[in-house]
Formats: C-alpha cells, sequence, structure tokens
C-alpha cells in the first residue's frame, strides 16, 4: 500500500485561457509522482507542490500509467505519472479570424440558433459571387467546374505561378465544387446537422476563405 505523504496541485489549460486547479494527495519520488487511483490527470498537465525549502516547484506530465494499462504492476494501487522538471510555457493567444465582410452578414441566422441555415446562406452568397463574376447561368457544382475546370479557368483564384499554380488552381476547383456537393447541398434539403457551433464557424471560414479568393479573381478581371 501507497503512503501518500505530499500534496500536489494538478494544473490543466483549457482552450477558453482557463485553468483547472485540484489538488490531490500525492508521493513525490524525484521526477516520478504516485498519484491515488481515480485521479484526472493526462499527458500535458502540470503538477505544482512546495519543497522542504518551501520553494514551488513545477513539472510537465509526459507519461501517466494506471492499473491494468501496459507498464504498471498487477497489484499496482495507484497512478504512476513521469514529469520534467519545468517551469510552464505561456501558450500565445490565439485569435479566431475576421470573417470575409460579406461572410459576416450570417452570423446573424448562428446567434439565432439557425446554424444549418447560417452555413447554406454563406455558400449561396460565394455561389453567387462565382455566378456574378462569369455571367453565368449556372449552379452549384456545374457552375464552379465552368468557373475553375477549363485549362484557362474564368476566374484566376491564384497566388503561385508554374506546376505550383496548376496543382493550386485544381485544388480550389475541388473545394468550389466540393462545398456546393458536401456542405451547401445536404444542409439545404435539410437531412444534414451540424455537430455545434464550433462546426458552423469552421464551415463559415471555407466560405470566407473562398470568398477572399474570389477577391483576387476580382481584382484581376480589372
Amino acid at each position: 500500500m501507497i503512503f501518500f505523504t505530499n500534496f500536489v496541485t494538478l494544473i490543466r489549460r483549457q482552450q477558453e485561457e482557463a485553468e483547472i486547479r485540484l489538488g490531490s494527495p500525492a508521493r513525490v519520488q524525484g521526477n516520478t509522482v504516485l498519484l491515488p487511483i481515480g485521479t484526472e490527470v493526462q499527458v500535458g498537465d502540470h503538477l505544482e507542490y512546495r519543497l522542504l525549502s518551501d520553494e514551488l516547484r513545477m513539472m510537465g506530465v509526459i507519461d501517466v500509467v494506471r492499473p491494468h494499462m501496459p507498464g504498471a504492476n498487477a497489484t499496482d494501487d495507484h497512478i504512476e505519472v513521469t514529469c520534467v522538471s519545468g517551469r510552464r510555457k505561456e501558450v500565445p493567444e490565439v485569435l479566431a479570424p475576421a470573417l470575409h465582410p460579406r461572410i459576416s452578414v450570417v452570423l446573424a441566422l448562428v446567434a439565432d440558433g439557425r446554424l444549418s441555415e447560417a452555413v447554406v446562406e454563406a455558400l449561396q452568397l460565394v455561389e453567387e459571387r462565382v455566378r456574378s463574376l462569369t455571367a453565368s447561368d449556372d449552379s452549384g457544382c456545374a457552375l464552379m467546374e465552368s468557373a475553375f475546370g477549363d485549362r484557362v479557368p474564368q476566374l484566376d483564384i491564384t497566388t503561385t505561378t508554374g506546376q505550383a499554380a496548376q496543382d493550386e488552381r485544381e485544388g480550389f476547383r475541388l473545394l468550389f465544387a466540393g462545398v456546393m456537393l458536401g456542405l451547401r447541398n445536404p444542409h439545404g434539403t435539410g437531412r444534414a446537422a451540424l455537430a455545434g457551433l464550433d462546426e458552423t464557424l469552421e464551415c463559415l471560414a471555407v466560405a470566407s476563405m473562398l470568398m477572399r479568393r474570389l477577391d483576387r479573381a476580382e481584382e484581376r478581371l480589372g
């Protein structure tokens, strides 16, 4: 039986910049820390505890072995955590990019909880702009193929030259057509459901990226 003679604080950084801090009894043996079974600890967490000198020590968790896992003893009645010493590096703040102005208008639908409708509206805006720039009567995938599929496409959205430009052009042809088939159509029929707000915003970000490429194409058209 393990006697836990120390006390540690488990620290976990959340995406929202917040921290979870949980106290736990422990037994610290150098860079190995033994914790009670049931302690919520995972790789990437940090453990903080005070030395006898009252100095605060911080360690990062690099491995967690629980009973019955490979590497554990059949009689283990604790969790074995391997750590490395050192202060945590602060995670730099990552800001979500602002949506293209023509796409940001659909955020009102998101605020109302109309997630699929927001995605459909954003992609219809992309479709309408392609149709306007090409003076085409086509729609959906056929429109994207006619605008980007020819050897000399009607709309040039590339940022590179040579073979790289050909690859880029083909890739964006597939992207423009793909969002019509994979996102706009299923959500337009009401037969698809988004996992939640995060997935909705990711779809809008794709639409925003395509709209910015259309900005480039329009500049080249003069």
